[in-house]
């Protein structure tokens, strides 16, 4: 990949939690490749995405058997 980003992965399950600090400048992305999960008060399924712009974190609660990927993107590698 060429591009300024940075990728995360995680599995959630039951009450853990996570916070991702981003600079507002860039841009989140969170695919959601299996399960459920809250991101930012917004409720994913399987399959679902969420383009986070404008904020300064990515908060990631409530999963069930939920596994799924995070970017932080420069906004200019975003298309």
């Amino acid at each position: 990949m060429n591009a300024d980003v940075k990728l995360y992965a995680g599995l959630y399950d039951g009450n853990q939690k996570s916070t991702l600090e981003i600079d507002p400048k860039r841009k989140g992305y969170v695919h959601l490749i299996k399960g459920s999960l809250e991101v930012n008060g917004e409720n994913l399924n399987a399959g679902d995405a969420l383009m986070i712009a404008e904020e300064d974190q990515i908060n990631i609660s409530h999963g069930k058997d939920a596994e799924v990927l995070v970017f932080d993107l420069h906004e200019g590698d975003v298309k």
